[in-house]
Formats: C-alpha cells, sequence, structure tokens
C-alpha cells in the first residue's frame, strides 16, 4: 500500500470537480503527512523523498499553479541558492508558513471580492471556484441581495454543484447550459472567476475562460479574477504549467478512426481581458501584477528537477 501522502494526491490527480483551493488544501496535508514519515532521515534520503513527494505533487494536477508554488516553497526552505533544503526542521517551517499564507491570502482575497458585489446586481460567474463561492456568501452575509448566473460547465458539471451550494445559502441563483452565458452577458453586472493559476500575460482557467472575458469587455461588464498569489507562477515556473487532456468518454466515445474527440478542462486567456485580478493584497491591474509576479522567487533546484521529469 503506498504512503498516505501518496494517496492523498493519488486522489488530486482523479479529482475533477473540486477548485483549486480545496486542492490545495489536500495538497498541503499530503505535505504535512510527508514530513511526517520523514523526520528521521538523514539529509541525503530526504532530499531523495523530497524529489519523489515533487514530481508527483506537481504532475498530478500540471493545470493547477498552486502545486508549483508549493513545491517551491518547500525547494526555497534551503536559502535563495535553490540548493537542496538544509534539513526536516527548515522543510517543516516552510510548510507551515506556506499553509498559514495559503490561509490568510484566500480569507483576504474573498474579503477584497466580496466589496465588489453590489446590492440588485446580476453576477455571471463559470466553473466553480471556492473564492468566488465564499465571496458572493460574504457579499450576502453583509445584507448584499443579487442574483447569480452559473453554466454547467460541463464536462464534469461542477457549476451545478456551485449553483446548488448558493441556492442552498439562499441566493437567487440562474443555472444555464454553457452556451447560454453568452447570452446572459448583455444583463450582467459584474462577471467574477476564479483562477487556476495566473502568468505574466496570461491566466488559466476553465476552457472557455477566454470567449467568456472576450463577451464581457464587448458588453463593457467588469470582469474580476480571484487569485491569491499561490497561484501566480513567475517565468521560471510557468514553463511546467501543462493542460492535460482528459479521456474522451465525458464527452463521447469516438467510435471511429476519423473521429477524434478533444476534452480539455482549462484554457488560458489573455490577462489585459480582465479589469482586476483580486488577491490578498487587494485589487490590482494587469501591468501591475505583471511586475509583481516577475519579482518572485524560484528556486534553481526545483527548475533542474522539473526540467529532467517534465517534457
Amino acid at each position: 500500500m503506498p504512503p498516505s501522502w501518496e494517496r492523498i494526491l493519488q486522489q488530486i490527480r482523479r479529482d475533477r470537480r473540486s477548485g483549486a483551493s480545496v486542492l490545495l488544501a489536500r495538497g498541503v496535508e499530503a505535505g504535512r503527512r510527508f514530513l511526517a514519515l520523514t523526520r528521521t532521515l538523514p539529509p541525503a534520503r530526504l532530499g531523495r523523498a523530497l524529489e519523489q513527494f515533487t514530481l508527483r505533487l506537481t504532475t498530478g494536477q500540471p493545470s493547477m499553479a498552486a502545486f508549483l508554488s508549493l513545491a517551491n516553497a518547500l525547494w526555497l526552505a534551503g536559502g535563495e541558492g535553490g540548493t537542496r533544503p538544509r534539513s526536516w526542521e527548515d522543510l517543516h517551517d516552510a510548510l507551515l508558513r506556506f499553509a498559514d499564507g495559503i490561509d490568510r491570502g484566500l480569507g483576504l482575497t474573498v474579503r477584497h471580492g466580496a466589496a465588489l458585489v453590489r446590492s440588485r446586481s446580476l453576477v455571471l460567474t463559470y466553473s466553480n471556484s471556492t473564492a468566488v463561492r465564499l465571496a458572493l456568501w460574504r457579499a450576502m452575509r453583509a445584507g448584499r441581495r443579487f442574483e447569480v448566473v452559473c453554466s454547467e460547465s460541463r464536462p464534469a458539471r461542477e457549476g451545478v454543484s456551485l449553483a446548488r451550494r448558493l441556492a442552498a445559502l439562499g441566493i437567487p441563483v440562474h443555472l444555464v447550459v454553457d452556451a447560454a452565458l453568452a447570452e446572459w452577458m448583455e444583463r450582467a453586472d459584474l462577471v467574477l472567476l476564479g483562477a487556476d493559476a495566473v502568468m505574466s500575460d496570461v491566466l488559466a482557467n476553465k476552457v472557455g475562460t477566454g470567449p467568456l472575458l472576450h463577451g464581457a469587455q464587448r458588453a463593457g461588464v467588469p470582469a474580476f479574477v480571484l487569485a491569491d498569489a499561490s497561484k501566480w507562477l513567475p517565468e521560471g515556473l510557468a514553463d511546467f504549467w501543462r493542460v492535460r487532456e482528459e479521456p474522451p468518454g465525458a464527452i463521447a466515445h469516438p467510435g471511429r478512426p476519423d473521429l477524434r474527440v478533444h476534452n480539455r478542462y482549462f484554457g488560458a486567456a489573455p490577462l489585459s481581458l480582465v479589469t482586476g485580478l483580486v488577491w490578498e493584497g487587494g485589487v490590482t491591474r494587469p501591468a501591475a501584477l505583471r511586475r509583481r509576479i516577475s519579482r518572485l522567487p524560484v528556486s534553481k533546484g526545483l527548475v533542474r528537477l522539473l526540467k529532467t521529469a517534465i517534457p
């Protein structure tokens, strides 16, 4: 039987419906269990174990930046040179700091996102972002009354799950098919989205986010993306962000050699289409965000490892 941390990462790999924040919390728990099992290892064996954990962590959901950020935090524990961490204590402290940071980051991001929601507004969202759901809930608890438009988000239909959870909170929700979002855009007052990765020029989210943002721009509807700093990828890490091709059976079984089914859950959209990015520091415009991302430290040791393992 694989160790408990590896079983958690296997569950993450199979998950097709949970938002990035939920999956990252599981990744942090896997990190805690990994450290619990490696506490007594000598430095050389700990380093090899860290390499194994890193590769499992970063390849399970390669479209989610937060796992690369978590790995980067662990590899930087040994110092800015990006060398292998000096001790188990370094790794342990780095994981605690990262976990505290994402909890604080999500809470502040939700607070800033909720402030964008006004009473008597129609808010359009897509897929199933934990940050967006919590921001809408916070806005409702603040006494604002509004309605939300969700789409199915095929093929996993995670948008249906979001719609049900919002409705259970007492928020009026319109659930529509994905193709109908363009029609609702003309009536929307605000677009709120999550993101799985934010890079210097693009953001990654559910496939279809790009056309949705283009539609918001044409309609003059402000569009904000909620993504704390754990989802930001500087240039050195962005090279390892991938879109994984999913099994075709979720859409249709081809049945013919000349029919190819494309099933990708994630896609990239230009950051320039976003009115602002909401994070723990507030609301930032795309140009200022690029500068912030470019200043993030990257472990050279992690980059070397990933280059040998990720084509």
